[in-house]
């Protein structure tokens, strides 16, 4: 109402006559009733809105009920939990008792953002955030943030993450932070290594920082959670330390059946399963897999089901139980149309959360068009029965359509802002799904290579062994590129010198000869390619390499193997050099009937590149050129 109150003193201003000083007055008392009958209107319109809290909820059952939420929760039986969470947010005890309140929120925001509820987990903790930040609360700021980041891994959002936990960092370098807390910081930091960068080195440093603070009962569920994360990783580093790995694994099974903490012991049992499966041992992986199968049907665990079930599919395929085999297919399969119906109802129920509270904004809106227009009602009426009514309201009139442009103009802005917004968060959550694209084939290859593993071990001819390694490391080829595209922030490119330096070493172990270290020399760094170039040029380099270790003798491979690349005239030149006596003559590769031969050809062919070669005393020399 201020420009109303300016109106009236520039009035009393200019005219001071006593007319006008009588009117003034009448004037002033009837704007006095206009603002509060809109105050009015609006506490009216807000009341409906207002969370109705029970006052007689008894505080003994309040603080069971909410034990039996978190407890619930832990355990990973989410159905039971909501409806008692619900119950608790209704308590006039919950909102006016800070640590009970801050405990609710913790456990509900885990629940949330596990059954991707994404709205009310990030609701629940910034309220969290706000409050130890308004208390200056440092030691659960540190821990809140730290619960930041974790959400934004799960969401696969590693900018959004790193920011938090650098955030957290930062706390706990300045202020004293207890030592469960810096050690869930650390365990954090140990995912989002792997996770996003794959880098195996820093996975294994965090994890051993969060080991040494995690003795503390309360940093049990972070011991937990390391040890599963250090047997993966060892699964991949280490594959055949198999006590340790399996002792890693069934230590974090042991904290977490003390903790009755299901949900989670299900993702350890299945990493546990995979790995017996990986090296063969069928039967282990079965004896782990059938109990955790029978908890996961009795809580309905639905994403844990599809992958336990695929499992389990895939070694009774292997034993051929092909029966068996079809009837856990069907189980997946419904598995998975059960977490698409759920995962439906919850899309359905935040849309609904976003569509309920435009509802309110835009009721909200509507109350003040409403109020704006009274007051204009009312300026108009009085205004009509005396000259200074005529120019007030000329006045008044002016600044609203003044205030009414500014309107749209915010407005307009508004909804650019939000447009922009929408097709930023489309933009990442495409570059989402296409990690994940690039994730769910590089695990199929994975998967495929495992069969092909698997038939080799029953595959009692060795001749053969020879045939199952040269293509497991083609579909292994393939599968690390995709593996890159996941793993980088840009998600088009593949960095080959990376590539190769990974590419090599899996090549010389599975057809190393002797002891003799094999060195391969790779000066590619500038060389950077899109994945329809990628995957071929690697198919190429996977057939050189195998081909040299095949063929040459152990002199000659301890002399190494050389690649270089080079920008030549805007072509991209790469150099393949071994020290080997070179191909017969009058090689023509077209015509080879070798198996890998007739792969590079064909990539060449792919990549509409020009393959030459020439053999010398000091070895053979392959040119490729492609634009």
């Amino acid at each position: 109402m201020k420009f109303i109150s300016d109106s009236i003193f520039t009035t009393y201003f200019t005219f001071k006559n006593s007319y006008f000083v009588i009117f003034r007055g009448i004037w002033v008392f009837v704007l006095t009733l206009c603002p509060l009958s809109l105050i009015r209107g609006q506490e009216e319109t807000f009341s409906e809105n207002q969370l109705v809290l029970i006052s007689d909820y008894p505080a003994e059952e309040v603080s069971a009920d909410l034990q039996k939420a978190i407890s619930l929760t832990d355990y990973g039986n989410y159905n039971d939990a909501i409806p008692i969470f619900e119950k608790l947010e209704h308590s006039e005890l919950i909102h006016s008792n800070d640590s009970m309140r801050m405990a609710m929120l913790e456990s509900r925001a885990f629940m949330c953002k596990v059954m991707r509820k994404n709205n009310q987990a990030l609701a629940d903790y910034m309220e969290m955030l706000d409050y130890y930040t308004s208390r200056q609360d440092f030691n659960n700021m540190a821990k809140t943030e730290t619960l930041l980041a974790e959400y934004y891994r799960a969401r696969a959002l590693g900018d959004l993450s790193d920011r938090h936990l650098e955030i957290a960092e930062e706390i706990i370098d300045n202020h004293e932070v207890d030592p469960c807390n810096i050690s869930y910081w650390f365990s954090r930091k140990a995912a989002n290594e792997s996770q996003f960068r794959s880098n195996a080195n820093n996975v294994g440093f965090f994890s051993q920082k969060a080991l040494e603070l995690a003795n503390e009962p309360c940093a049990q569920y972070t011991k937990a959670l390391i040890l599963n994360e250090l047997a993966y990783l060892y699964g991949a580093t280490h594959f055949d330390e198999v006590e340790r790995i399996v002792s890693h694994y069934e230590q974090s099974s042991e904290i977490l059946r003390n903790m009755n903490r299901q949900r989670d012991l299900a993702t350890v049992q299945h990493n546990l399963a995979v790995y017996y499966a990986r090296r063969g041992e069928a039967d282990k992986s079965l004896e782990v897999l059938g109990p955790i199968i029978a908890l996961a049907e009795l809580n309905e665990w639905h994403s844990a089901l599809e992958d336990l079930y695929l499992i389990q599919m895939t070694i009774f395929q292997s034993k051929g139980w092909y029966e068996r085999a079809y009837h856990i297919s069907r189980k997946a399969y419904q598995s998975k149309i059960s977490l698409m119906v759920d995962q439906y109802a919850i899309d359905v129920e935040e849309l609904q959360a976003v569509h309920d509270r435009e509802l309110a904004e835009k009721a909200l809106a509507e109350a003040e068009v409403r109020a704006d227009n009274n007051q204009r009602a009312l300026v108009y009426t009085i205004g009509g029965s005396t000259l200074l009514a005529i120019s007030t309201l000329t006045v008044v009139f002016l600044f609203l359509r003044v205030r009414k442009k500014n309107s749209q103009l915010s407005i307009q802005q508004e909804a650019i802002a939000k447009t922009n917004e929408q097709l930023s968060y489309s933009l990442e959550e495409k570059e989402v799904l296409y990690k994940e694209l690039n994730h769910r084939v590089k695990n199929n290859l994975m998967v495929l290579s495992g069969l092909i593993y698997l038939q080799e071990q029953t595959d009692e001819d060795r001749g053969n062994h020879g045939l199952y390694g040269a293509l497991r490391n083609r579909i292994q080829t393939m599968a690390m590129v995709h593996e890159k595209l996941y793993g980088l922030e840009s998600t088009t490119r593949v960095n080959f010198q990376e590539y190769l330096e990974e590419l090599s070493p899996l090549i010389c172990n599975t057809f190393r000869k002797g002891s003799g270290h094999i060195p391969i020399n790779i000066s590619c760094k500038e060389l950077s390619l899109p994945i329809n170039k990628a995957i071929p040029l690697a198919l190429i380099f996977n057939e050189l390499i195998t081909n040299s270790i095949k063929h040459l003798n152990d002199k000659a491979l301890a002399q190494g193997i050389s690649i270089s690349c080079k920008n030549d005239n805007g072509s991209t030149l790469i150099e393949y050099r071994d020290h080997g006596n070179g191909l017969p003559t009058g090689f023509d590769l077209s015509a080879s009937k070798s198996m890998g031969m007739r792969i590079v050809n064909l990539m060449i062919q792919q990549l509409k590149a020009t393959f030459s070669h020439h053999s010398s005393d000091e070895g053979l020399r392959f040119t490729i050129r492609f634009d």
